[in-house]
């Protein structure tokens, strides 16, 4: 290599250096901006658009992407329409996906008191469905966004086409108690972010081995979610007091084609309730995942959307 040649690597490897040193000081300076950049990129890269719609209970922020049979997917509490996004990238090559942030939580701005129970958070979930003017689909739901998924097929037999639990669902009583119903009985709720400090501290109760999240989209959620501390609890307990049927109790009446998609290192929902689910529900098929937990979609996302594809996949006319 001449001198020429070698002095180019030089500048070259320099100014990538100068790159990757200013994008880190301006995530320490700006994180909001670069995390948005981020985010915006990332939806990109899976065919999604971040869209909002105004409903009879305020305006819903949700992502949208992909054409073919419909598909909503409905996140657990405290979670955001940004955690399926990965999973996504299985699914818009054939299928609509539309994943909202549940009114209220997400982008969207806290409600008052007395909202969160599950037919409240029903009702609004109509109300935006149809804001949408979705006619049927298919209807996917993680953990509180189970139960709902549950309720919705309930009410909407005609209009949900098939129902997915993509990690466990709320409100299934497990033979076996999980690290987390073990922590509530001695006073303790986990999932709660109060604190920036507790924001980080979840993700043990959510996966085995954290997946990749980038810094600067880290530190944006932790501050966003630390602020809504008096909001996240009131959340929890109005949530949990909810009177509406438990998911176990409607399985039973559900007959739409059903997926179970639940993983064995689960924390906050015992994997002894993924048979509970299979065996009350008349039409559905079970697949066990290992080495991920509660929030499936983020530390396995490809593995468990090529599964909810096949289903799906399935499902379709030839």
């Amino acid at each position: 290599m001449d001198m020429f040649s070698r002095g180019a690597v030089k500048w070259a490897a320099m100014g990538f250096l100068a790159v990757i040193g200013t994008f880190w000081v301006l995530s320490a300076i700006f994180p909001r901006p670069v995390a948005v950049g981020m985010m915006a990129a990332l939806r990109m890269s899976a065919g999604l658009e971040a869209k909002s719609v105004v409903t009879r209970v305020g305006e819903v922020a949700y992502l949208e992407g992909g054409e073919g049979p419909t598909i909503v997917l409905l996140h657990g509490i405290y979670a955001r329409k940004e955690h399926w996004i990965d999973l996504t990238r299985e699914l818009t090559d054939r299928y609509h996906v539309i994943a909202p942030d549940l009114p209220g939580f997400g982008d969207n701005p806290v409600l008052g008191d007395g909202a969160y129970s599950y037919a409240h958070q029903a009702d609004r979930l109509v109300q935006f469905l149809d804001a949408m003017k979705v006619g049927d689909f298919h209807l996917a739901g993680n953990s509180m966004g189970g139960q709902l998924t549950g309720m919705l097929a309930r009410r909407l037999p005609d209009r949900v086409r098939s129902i997915a639990f993509i990690g466990s669902a709320a409100r299934v009583a497990s033979p076996l108690r999980s690290d987390m119903e073990r922590a509530l009985s001695q006073g303790h709720a986990p999932l709660v972010v109060i604190t920036e400090d507790d924001f980080h501290a979840r993700m043990d109760w959510l996966f085995p081995h954290a997946p990749y999240i980038p810094g600067p989209v880290t530190a944006v959620w932790a501050a966003d979610e630390a602020g809504r501390a008096e909001a996240n609890k009131r959340i929890w307990q109005e949530v949990g007091a909810s009177s509406s049927p438990r998911l176990d109790a409607l399985a039973p009446s559900l007959t739409q084609p059903a997926l179970i998609i639940w993983c064995r290192e689960d924390r906050v929902f015992h994997f002894s309730g993924a048979a509970v689910l299979s065996h009350l529900l008349p039409n559905d098929e079970l697949v066990e995942l290992s080495d991920c937990g509660h929030v499936p979609m983020l530390d396995k996302p490809q593995e468990s959307g090529r599964t909810y594809r096949d289903f799906l996949d399935r499902l379709q006319p030839n």
